[in-house]
């Protein structure tokens, strides 16, 4: 249990430093979906977003899908 809880504060850190690159509505935009949707989305992203979603903002940030969910995406 202590490992999936790691890999969601994981997810949720990555997905908070893309938005500081990125801003939430570039972010939100790219999923489709509007910025009162994103921040829900946010609080539970690990259960929020589909495959889809996570996919589009790997593409958009140009960072691979595993390192997205699974590493640490860092500035270049």
């Amino acid at each position: 249990m202590k490992d999936v809880r790691k890999d969601h504060a994981r997810l949720l850190n990555n997905l908070v430093i893309l938005q500081r690159l990125y801003t939430a509505k570039a972010l939100a935009l790219c999923i489709g979906v509007n910025l009162t949707t994103w921040g829900r989305k946010m609080r539970e992203p690990w259960r929020m977003f589909s495959y889809d979603d996570l996919r589009m903002i790997s593409v958009y940030c140009d960072i691979p899908l595993e390192k997205l969910i699974c590493g640490e995406v860092g500035v270049r």
